[in-house]
């Protein structure tokens, strides 16, 4: 499996949050002193640009200039548009606690991130909370949650003892277009989850092991034998995107895709010397949280007050 389709599930949480929050600042300030609705526009395509130039960055970042194999940048982008309606409040019933850690192509450690991963009940909300070296030194909190059945991604953040809320919309057709699918009739063709037969216990949970390898790298994943009943993450077989999207027919290389939640997750490259590491090192599956959009004001709230 092309590391392409590892890393694009992180796209959403690897933003740079610290400009994002000086132009909240900014547009709050706007909002007060009551800009028109011409300005608003401006202001939301800026944003949306903003957007861009972040996911841009994640891409070079991990990529280097030329792109990233099989995924059409272009396209991507073109599933985020401008600010969009939520619900009223998310809840999540617990959360597990996820870091990151990796060495880039040129063998250089690269910065560890913390993401807590929240559990829901609905199919259709994920939410999680990223941490890194950048986002403490701000003293900033961030918050974002998928909400699937309106297509928005929404970003909480908590900044100086404030807190904002924003939120995209995002077509998920239009990002799955982005990614080549390649031929299953090709000669090179086999892509494949297979199940080793080892078996370890993390977090009490008993978690077999499965590998994938294709010409650019060896992944390995423990996944627990069944799904954390009633509890939705990210992770998990219920994630109705990974559901729908990546095990159809038409998307085969997920069709032996684990069912249970995924606990580790080791990556390395035959290409250059990039490794990337995921596991989970906290979970806690009874612990309510609830998020409501009344505690975190629309950034572009005031400005669309006629």
């Amino acid at each position: 499996m092309k590391p392409s389709l590892l890393i694009l599930s992180l796209i959403f949480m690897c933003f740079s949050f610290s400009s994002e929050a000086q132009i909240m600042k900014k547009l709050k300030d706007a909002a007060g002193r009551g800009v028109s609705r011409a300005v608003e526009k401006k202001v939301e395509s800026e944003m949306e640009k903003l957007a861009q130039r972040q996911l841009e960055k994640v891409f070079k970042d991990v990529y280097g200039p030329s792109g990233m194999p099989g995924v059409d940048i272009n396209k991507i982008l073109e599933g985020i548009n401008a600010d969009v309606a939520v619900a009223d409040s998310y809840e999540f019933t617990g959360f597990s606690v996820i870091e990151v850690t990796g060495i880039d192509e040129k063998g250089e450690s690269m910065e560890p991130t913390i993401m807590r991963s929240f559990l829901s009940e609905d199919a259709m909300i994920i939410g999680m909370e990223v941490e890194n070296e950048e986002s403490k030194k701000a003293n900033n909190k961030i918050i974002l949650i998928y909400d699937l059945e309106r297509n928005a991604s929404i970003i909480l953040l908590e900044s100086e003892g404030e807190k904002s809320r924003m939120a995209y919309g995002i077509d998920l057709n239009k990002i799955e277009e982005g990614i080549e699918v390649e031929d299953p009739d090709s000669e090179n063709y086999e892509v494949s989850f297979r199940k080793t037969g080892n078996t370890k216990t993390i977090m009490g949970y008993t978690c077999e092991e499965f590998e994938t390898e294709d010409e650019d790298g060896i992944a390995t994943y423990w996944v627990t034998e069944h799904p954390i009943k009633g509890k939705n993450t990210f992770w998990g077989e219920s994630n109705p995107y990974l559901a729908a999207r990546m095990q159809d027919q038409k998307n085969v290389n997920f069709k032996d895709l684990p069912k249970g939640n995924m606990m580790e997750l080791h990556y390395k490259s035959k290409k250059d010397k990039s490794i990337m590491a995921m596991n989970v090192i906290e979970l806690n599956d009874d612990f309510k949280q609830i998020f409501s959009m009344s505690d975190y004001p629309n950034v572009f709230a005031g400005m669309q007050e006629k």
